[in-house]
């Protein structure tokens, strides 16, 4: 059913008329956040500017805090959007364009500070540093994987998208360091192919075979407790080629 009201000619269902207050948000805020509360108020602090939405005379805006609290709890557990525009009191046409928006804005906001590649050998050096002196693991420079998103088919796409365990998905390819934080990512390709064939062609594979040392890894280093020398690497499963890198 829907309502109309005659002095702001707006129509609205029911539920959603009602205070916003009641939804989920509000209990997520107290009670749980996959982050902390000083975590989660810094990032709503650098989203805020992007997000925000001015009131207008017809109906208020969802909060910044809303917006990023329905988007990370998208992320977080792959809930539906139908399943979250009840719980955040939101229409579903709504929470669809939230999470793009809010997606795109916290990319361009934190990606230089949260995804960036070290640049200099020291910050190299201090990846296998953590390596050795948290999993063991001499020489290393990061972990890289590849992590296949399912997707609705795309139109027209036959079966590109479709991979080998029956699902249609696009491959997200990773390198973390030791503390699992993304130091690199490519993301997009088609889910039929695999993880080797997009290292093959991703960025990093061209720059670490560059002859000019483009990364700044660092050279050639003796092994612990070894007067072997080795290569400073990048460790994964037998999917990706074996080569000094």
């Amino acid at each position: 059913m829907k309502e109309w009201d005659e002095q702001l000619r707006v129509w609205t269902r029911p539920w959603l008329s009602r205070k916003r207050q009641e939804s989920v948000y509000y209990r997520l805020v107290r009670e749980w956040i996959r982050l902390d509360r000083t975590q989660f108020h810094h990032v709503l602090q650098l989203m805020t500017p992007p997000i925000e939405k001015q009131s207008t005379n017809v109906r208020q805006p969802v909060s910044a805090g809303e917006q990023l609290m329905l988007t990370l709890r998208y992320l977080a557990s792959g809930e539906t959007q139908k399943s979250l525009a009840y719980q955040f009191w939101i229409s579903r046409n709504l929470v669809c364009s939230i999470i793009l928006e809010v997606c795109q804005a916290i990319y361009q906001v934190l990606k230089t500070t949260y995804l960036r590649m070290p640049n200099t050998t020291e910050e190299w050096r201090q990846i296998a540093s953590d390596y050795f002196s948290q999993w063991q693991f001499p020489m290393c420079i990061g972990a890289l994987d590849g992590k296949r998103v399912l997707v609705q088919k795309p139109a027209n796409s036959g079966s590109k998208f479709y991979d080998y365990k029956g699902h249609f998905s696009m491959i997200l390819l990773a390198v973390v360091d030791a503390d699992y934080k993304f130091i690199y990512v490519d993301v997009g390709a088609c889910g039929r192919a695999s993880d080797g064939g997009v290292w093959d062609r991703c960025s990093l594979k061209r720059a670490l075979e560059a002859q000019d040392n483009v990364l700044h890894i660092p050279q050639c280093n003796t092994l612990p407790f070894s007067d072997k020398q080795c290569p400073f690497i990048l460790v994964g499963d037998d999917t990706f080629p074996l080569k000094s890198h």
